[in-house]
């Protein structure tokens, strides 16, 4: 058994209610004032006398509604252009298609969207998508078509991707995290920025400081909070504020207290006390209480260095010098990390725009290891930006 395999950030509550709590909205269907078919249901004999109803006037005793899906189909929509002459200048004036529609057949906007819907924000395999059309509209849908649909998205979304990074670019904290995943046998970088607005995904074939260096990242314009694991590449983008997902520290220190380490077991208490006192991250503790914070950090620190051994040298061999870096322990790295980055650790307790835990990245970035999962890898490069695009889009509009 792994000792240090995730833990749950937050302690689980005990003796808590099964189901849905005060106030969930659970979704329960609701008759709308305003349905879209009516049918009546009247008696057409009089069950006393056996008379014909007539003009006897028919009241409503009571109304059920049925909420059902009406007949898949697709429709088909034919465009005619049609000329005249003028009857005075004999000129002939002819009607022209509309823009978007530019050959004989096609398939329409919604269609298009569907597909793309379908692959990219259900992460259905495109074998299945086609069984999904076959089975329900009759429509045959190739794998060069379903392509071709998903290329024309990723075109038409371009806009919609600037405006996403111009809008996180203003925003006052964004999230910042990675995933790898395979494009064919080459390891491939997903990497998201996001808040509770706007999702940016975008792929690179590195993990570090040269995908952020690219065009495509909005991570050295940023200015303002960026939230993310502690991963050491962020911060080598000076331009911004940086502050340490709590939800991460918590699970390391969680593993480590399994271990036996008093040092992180203390730490793990003070750090969801100041969750607590900060509102679960949604304000600040008061600013007299800021200086007993930072002593007592100051203080955590010194009981992690003295309990964690020192780092160990590698030897090679016999009189020679010692190669690579000295071996360090988890809860060494820990400290360390503690101790260089203790702002962006305290970061979410002083300051009201940064949240406790960087969850928000996560979530925006657990769907593409669902794809993974679902269909396997990408096979091109320029599949897996498609991707991106299609799921940034899909993840904002959701919101």
């Amino acid at each position: 058994m792994d000792k240090y395999k995730p833990k749950p950030a937050f302690p689980r509550k005990k003796g808590g209610k099964v189901g849905g709590k005060k106030g969930h909205d659970g979704g329960t269907l609701k008759m709308v004032s305003s349905p879209d078919v009516i049918k009546t249901h009247t008696p057409e004999v009089c069950i006393r006398c056996g008379q014909i109803h007539g003009a006897e006037e028919l009241m409503v005793r009571a109304r059920r509604q049925v909420f059902d899906i009406p007949p898949p189909r697709i429709e088909v929509t034919e465009h005619q252009v049609l000329d005249w002459v003028c009857s005075g200048c004999k000129t002939l004036n002819q009607g022209q298609f509309p823009q978007d529609v530019c050959s004989n057949t096609q398939y329409g906007l919604r269609l298009v969207a569907m597909s793309a819907l379908f692959n990219n924000g259900y992460n259905i395999p495109r074998n299945k998508v086609q069984s999904i059309f076959s089975d329900l509209y009759g429509v045959t849908l190739n794998g060069q078509t379903l392509q071709a649909q998903n290329e024309f998205a990723y075109g038409c979304l371009a806009g919609d991707e600037a405006h996403i990074k111009t809008q996180l670019l203003q925003s006052k904290a964004v999230h910042y995290d990675e995933t790898g995943f395979y494009v064919g046998k080459e390891r491939f970088w997903e990497h998201v920025a996001s808040n509770k607005h706007y999702t940016a995904l975008f792929v690179h074939p590195q993990r570090g400081a040269a995908a952020h260096d690219a065009d495509i990242s909005i991570l050295p314009s940023f200015h303002n909070w960026a939230v993310h694991d502690c991963w050491s590449t962020y911060f080598n983008f000076t331009g911004c504020r940086h502050a340490v997902c709590g939800a991460h520290l918590l699970r390391e220190f969680a593993g480590l207290v399994e271990s036996g380490s008093t040092w992180a077991q203390n730490f793990h208490a003070f750090l969801l006390d100041l969750y607590e006192r900060s509102d679960k991250g949604r304000a600040t503790v008061l600013a007299s209480e800021r200086p007993g914070v930072i002593q007592k950090y100051q203080d955590l620190l010194q009981q992690a260095d003295k309990e964690e051994p020192p780092p160990i040298s590698r030897q090679v061999g016999t009189g020679k010098k010692p190669r690579g870096k000295p071996k360090k322990t988890k809860g060494r790295n820990l400290f360390d990390r503690l101790s260089k980055y203790q702002n962006a650790v305290l970061a979410f307790a002083f300051n009201t725009e940064v949240p406790f835990s960087n969850n928000q990245a996560e979530r925006d970035i657990r769907p593409t290891k669902t794809k993974m999962k679902v269909s396997g890898c990408f096979r091109t490069q320029y599949g897996a930006e498609i991707y991106a695009r299609i799921q940034s889009f899909i993840s904002t509009v959701r919101r």
